[in-house]
């Protein structure tokens, strides 16, 4: 009995190296299978991401597109007399839609947006006739020296810029004389085209809005941007443009197209890139009638693919019938990319 315990107070070398082998096996597929699960959360992370930076893109975008072109009561701009100088941006101003092709970034586009900037900054009490150049307002607490202005009645109106300080002085006149001493661009005459006070609809007093949307690059990332034209007064540099803001980030391409109707019976002749800022982009840009828009939106993290990815972008080109108008991310490229792409209409036109 004792020389047959005394035959079992060990294990072979060959029973180790079999338990050795068994337990790497399971750990490897223990390593597998949380690699495999972390760059499976790393890639529904991204693409989360991915939408939501897509979703936000399109929202914004959309809602300032629907929106554009709108300028109050006054439907339509050819009854609209401008007294400005015209200097620098501030023609920009009076313009619903306009676009430049291939400006930005990697060849992107931008999209110029303009209307009425929200709701009335005061309503006309008083407007004497000319020379007199001043009205009396019912409020004037957002009224400031430099500031530019349109008075309209629901017919006609009229832009100028603010020549006195009333906002800060708490006076309920408002001037708009000829001269520089509130700065770029001025009036160039102090007569307006009627007197709003004469008028069964008087008069009220809005601001117009002209934004910029497109992309910004800094250190090779790429996001989604906007700045205006300013017409506020005080210390800004009314006419210039204002400081830009981020608005979404991630976006590596902005394409855009004008649906024009070319016919005038409403509908949608043709699809076309814009043409710019110019004499033919802007009689393009006035029969648009909806814009469409693909943005390219790339995860915030890379190693999520094995390179190369493709993806048909713009969104509306037919790359299924067409295979060669794939795009194809730069070789060893290991980001995720993800298309959006959408039309709307300019319901201030319809």
């Amino acid at each position: 009995m004792t020389h047959a315990l005394n035959r079992q107070t060990g294990l072979s070398i060959i029973e180790i190296m079999v338990a050795l082998v068994l337990s790497l096996i399971l750990t490897l597929g223990l390593v597998q299978i949380f690699t495999a699960n972390s760059q499976s959360f790393r890639l529904a992370e991204a693409s989360s991401r991915i939408q939501e930076s897509g979703r936000m893109s399109l929202g914004i975008l959309s809602r300032e597109i629907r929106n554009a072109d709108y300028w109050g009561c006054l439907s339509d701009l050819a009854n609209l007399n401008s007294v400005l100088n015209n200097v620098g941006d501030v023609g920009a101003l009076l313009r619903g839609l306009d676009a430049e092709d291939g400006t930005g970034p990697g060849g992107s586009d931008r999209l110029w947006l303009g209307g009425a900037g929200g709701g009335s900054e005061a309503n006309v009490v008083f407007d004497p006739a000319a020379p007199a150049a001043t009205m009396t307002v019912d409020d004037s607490s957002t009224l400031f020296r430099g500031d530019i202005v349109i008075i309209s009645n629901c017919k006609s109106g009229d832009i100028f810029q603010v020549t006195n300080d009333p906002g800060s002085t708490g006076s309920l006149q408002v001037n708009y004389n000829t001269g520089g001493a509130q700065g770029p661009p001025g009036n160039s005459t102090s007569t307006l085209s009627r007197q709003y006070s004469d008028e069964p609809e008087g008069g009220a007093l809005f601001r117009p809005r002209q934004q910029r949307y497109y992309l910004s690059e800094v250190g090779g990332d790429r996001e989604l941007v906007t700045d205006g034209v300013n017409v506020t007064g005080g210390t800004a540099n009314v006419g210039s443009f204002s400081a830009q803001q981020a608005l979404v980030g991630d976006v590596r391409d902005f394409q855009l197209q004008f649906g024009r109707d070319t016919s005038g019976n409403g509908q949608i002749n043709v699809w076309e890139d814009p043409l710019g800022l110019n004499a033919a982009g802007n009689l393009q840009a006035d029969e648009a009638i909806a814009v469409r828009m693909s943005l390219l939106i790339r995860s915030p993290r890379d190693n999520l693919t094995d390179g190369g990815q493709t993806y048909c972008y713009p969104g509306w080109l037919d790359c299924e019938g067409t295979p060669g108008l794939l795009s194809a991310a730069a070789a060893g490229d290991t980001f995720l990319y993800r298309v959006y792409t959408t039309t709307v209409s300019l319901r201030n036109r319809n």
